[in-house]
Formats: structure tokens, C-alpha cells, sequence
């Protein structure tokens, strides 16, 4: 057996394995999670009269940004 042989790390374990899978799947549900309450946020802005948006301080062409900064704002997603 040589150093290299010795020194060499260890294979991840089954345990590692599944946290791992687990993670991904999580990182995965996260990203549609957000997707959805993108899409959700921006119809019901979009469906917004323009009074009503004037109520809250934005115009039609604020409200991407608008509801990027209430997204990142949100721990829940």
C-alpha cells in the first residue's frame, strides 16, 4: 500500500449521499417556490388600475422591480 493510498480521503458515505440528494431537491423546490410567487406577484400587480397603483407610489414600469425587492425581502421562499 503507498502514502497516496493512505492519504487519499475517504468515499462519500451512503448517509452523505442522500443529504446531498436531499439538498439538491430542496434547492430545486426553492427555486420553484420563488418562481411561482414571481409569476403570482406580477398578475396580480399587472391587474392593478392605475389608481391603485398610484396609492402604493409605483407606476407600471416599477412594478419588476417592485416585486424583485418584496421577493428578496420574503425568508419564507
Amino acid at each position: 500500500m503507498s502514502f497516496y493510498e493512505l492519504d487519499r480521503p475517504a468515499a462519500p458515505g451512503l448517509l452523505d449521499r442522500v443529504i446531498g440528494y436531499l439538498a439538491a431537491i430542496r434547492r430545486v423546490g426553492k427555486g420553484a417556490m420563488r418562481s411561482l410567487a414571481y409569476a403570482r406577484m406580477m398578475r396580480v400587480m399587472a391587474e392593478m388600475d392605475d389608481e391603485s397603483l398610484a396609492q402604493i407610489g409605483l407606476t407600471r414600469a416599477q412594478i419588476p422591480a417592485y416585486v424583485e425587492r418584496c421577493l428578496a425581502q420574503d425568508t419564507s421562499i
